[in-house]
């Protein structure tokens, strides 16, 4: 938002038949430093939600999300390199007053690749994720543990140095399939993802337009039948 000099994102979104959605907020905005981006969300179905990003020297160091009666706070810590290797969300409902806390910790190789991820939390089994990459420095396997067990594995598909695929092994359908599937235009921008759900049930195939300044002007969501679902459509405010 900086480089384009926009200080506030407004969208709208529309109804498969063209009328505007019910209760549909999404407003963005960033204070002029850069150090401060406040975005409120909202619709028909779900409670309103505020979230605060806060950030310095160009990076996020915490996130406060409200929604309804539950406020979550995440704080991102980063080593002498500049790689994010700590995040701690702290989550408290005002009606119980009982905070969760999870924390992740990064860890990498000395070229900054990512080699291991562990994951604590409260009430929760110590989770340890291991990442393999290729030769390109790209990640291509992740694999989840708990107990010793393994529990999950991801595989992570390139082209032209481009994510476009992430893959997992269904147990109902016995394969491997497909949780995303992204595709980009000559500028190398996003224009269509694939979304999967985890059984398989449900598929969303979502486009994107963009604005000759490189801004995403619109999104549009489709069911397995290619029927529009919704559109969402974004308005910029210069600085």
């Amino acid at each position: 938002m900086r480089k384009n000099k926009i200080k506030k994102i407004t969208a709208n979104s529309t109804e498969a038949d063209g009328s505007s959605s019910k209760g549909f907020i999404l407003n963005q905005e960033l204070q002029t430093d850069g150090k401060k981006m406040v975005t409120e969300i909202a619709n028909f179905s779900s409670p309103p939600e505020k979230i605060i990003n806060i950030y310095e020297l160009s990076k996020l160091k915490r996130t406060i999300v409200n929604r309804s009666s539950i406020e979550t706070k995440t704080d991102y810590g980063y080593d002498e390199n500049g790689f994010l290797n700590k995040i701690i969300s702290t989550t408290i409902d005002s009606v119980q007053k009982i905070p969760i806390s999870e924390t992740h910790f990064w860890y990498y190789q000395p070229n900054g690749i990512p080699i291991r991820m562990i994951k604590l939390g409260d009430g929760m089994d110590t989770v340890n994720v291991e990442f393999v990459a290729d030769s390109s420095g790209h990640i291509i396997e992740e694999y989840w543990f708990k107990k010793g067990k393994k529990i999950e594995t991801y595989y992570y598909y390139y082209t032209n140095n481009q994510l476009t695929d992430v893959v997992r092994f269904n147990i109902k359908a016995n394969r491997l399939i497909p949780d995303f599937v992204y595709d980009y235009n000559q500028q190398n921008q996003l224009i269509n993802m694939l979304q999967v759900s985890f059984n398989g049930s449900a598929v969303i195939h979502w486009t994107y337009t963009y604005n000759l300044n490189g801004l995403r002007e619109t999104e549009t969501a489709r069911d397995k039948e290619k029927n529009i679902i919704a559109k969402i459509i974004y308005s910029f405010e210069k600085q």
